[in-house]
């Protein structure tokens, strides 16, 4: 009884290990947290976002993750390889495009010593740093420069070095084909900058924003970079109503149909005069877009970021982390957690949270809509598969689990029939013999065929009984942002 009792209590543990795998397995996905001055990067159907802080979390180590758009899932990169590669050191204010030969490596420049490059294999999720060709650039530490990527080469400029208080105007090229440094023009270039954004259109690279070492600059002086015929040139801008959008820093840039749309962004310990503003690259022309949330109509006002990103896929712009100017925790501008979705189809923006990216619905659109049908279907079979391979292979184990207790369940019984058998034989006495010409003899005859149902039609000697094996017989067992940390030497 104790062993029956015994193993439906095994059984019954296993089913619910197996229960709790199935739903880590569902539900277990990895779920990033808030972050400032980190970068994003689109490679493909993902975007990878790398580094940045937390106002409440030291860290030794970069994390680096992605946001798959047609899985619909958050990967967490630094798990898959642990002890391989480089560990890429902590790091904000970077900077991170896309390169190589088959344009699927990230280049993360910035922060630490610009001598020392980490190379990200997107195939592979490997970090790497590695050997860098030619003259390494002057300015050692740098953070918040700005980056385009174009043609296999990283065009980055200005930046700021905190512990020197130095604000650079350095304009660097990094090849990612032959890995090696180029010095680009400075003659007519922005004076030192950073903070600043830079956004590339066909050949050109436009610089708006930043500051100027206490000076923000203006909104009406535009920077551009002739990528073909490494000059420069200063437009004047026609600020929108009101001057309109406002001097800032820490915002980000994207181009949506030969327009720049900035986010975002602080002016000195506040706000800027509107938080989305779009400059056409043809009519060098401000003007201030107005966007709805259908289904948030008390939210009229858009959120206030900085040192958040912005990514556009599909003529939608996913804002992600950053800080909130509108909300001050423990003396600091507030992380925020949320994602904002701005589509410019129909001049509507979203709040969603990093889980409901994973789960779009009515609430939100899919940010990669161009495969939507794709990313349906792909998410009908991902969860039909999360649910059907875990419920197959608890069906096996339930059944290889009986067949193995339902076998030594007919062995046991087998042993107990065989063990009665060999008492029965053991303990009946011979009968007497009935041969006249034995008479006086004290030997005996064979006993004759035994009539027990498990040995009819036996001639043989009956054998010594075999030791009792019964188990049931045996005694068996079973800010602005706030000042950066501290760096690592």
């Amino acid at each position: 009884m104790g062993c029956k009792f015994l193993n439906h209590h095994l059984m019954l543990v296993l089913l619910i290990q197996l229960f709790l795998l199935i739903t880590l397995f569902v539900n277990g996905q990895f779920i990033p947290g808030p972050r400032t001055s980190h970068t994003a990067t689109l490679v493909g159907d993902k975007i990878y976002f790398i580094g940045g802080y937390n106002f409440s979390i030291t860290l030794k180590e970069s994390d680096i993750f992605y946001y798959d758009g047609n899985k619909l899932a958050w990967v967490e990169v630094n798990n898959q390889v642990s002890g391989q590669g480089a560990d890429m050191r902590f790091r904000y204010g970077h900077t991170a495009n896309i390169g190589g030969p088959k344009q699927d490596l990230i280049f993360i420049i910035g922060y630490v010593p610009l001598s020392l490059v980490y190379q990200l294999d997107t195939k592979t999720n490997n970090v790497t740093t590695p050997m860098i060709l030619g003259d390494v650039p002057t300015n050692d530490y740098s953070v918040a420069m700005s980056s385009v990527t174009y043609q296999g080469k990283i065009y980055l400029f200005g930046g700021f070095d905190d512990i020197n208080n130095i604000v650079y105007n350095q304009h660097i090229i990094f090849d990612t084909i032959s890995l090696s440094w180029i010095d680009g023009s400075n003659v007519n270039g922005p004076p030192p900058r950073y903070k600043h954004t830079a956004t590339l259109v066909d050949k050109f690279i436009y610089y708006i924003g930043g500051m100027e070492t206490n000076i923000y600059a203006s909104m009406s002086s535009i920077y551009r970079y002739n990528i073909i015929s490494n000059t420069w040139s200063l437009e004047v801008a026609t600020l929108a109503s009101g001057n309109t959008p406002g001097r800032r820093a820490g915002h980000s840039a994207v181009l949506v149909e030969g327009k720049i749309c900035i986010f975002g962004g602080a002016y000195f310990d506040s706000s800027p005069t509107e938080s989305i503003a779009m400059l056409d690259t043809n009519t060098l022309e401000w003007s201030i877009p107005h966007f709805k949330n259908p289904k948030r109509q008390n939210m009229p006002t858009l959120p206030n970021l900085v040192f958040h990103t912005a990514t556009l896929v599909d003529k939608r712009m996913l804002v992600a982390f950053g800080n909130d100017t509108d909300i001050v925790v423990n003396g600091y501008k507030g992380l925020n957690n949320n994602f904002y979705i701005f589509d410019f189809n129909n001049n509507e923006w979203y709040i969603a949270t990093a889980d409901e990216l994973t789960n779009p619905s009515s609430n939100i659109p899919k940010l990669f809509s161009s495969n939507s049908a794709g990313i349906s279907s792909n998410r009908s079979a991902i969860i039909g598969l999360s649910v059907g391979i875990p419920l197959v292979v608890l069906a096996i184990v339930g059944i290889l689990i009986f067949v193995y207790y339902r076998r030594k369940k007919n062995q046991s019984k087998g042993n107990w029939n065989w063990s009665l058998f060999s008492k029965k034989r053991s303990s009946s006495p011979p009968p007497p013999s009935t041969d006249p010409h034995s008479q006086g003899s004290e030997a005996h005859l064979p006993p004759p065929p035994s009539t027990d149902s498990h040995s009819q039609g036996s001639e043989a000697p009956p054998l010594p009984s075999p030791p009792l094996t019964d188990p049931r017989s045996q005694g068996s067992k079973a800010l602005l942002p706030p000042p950066p940390p501290p760096k690592t030497p």
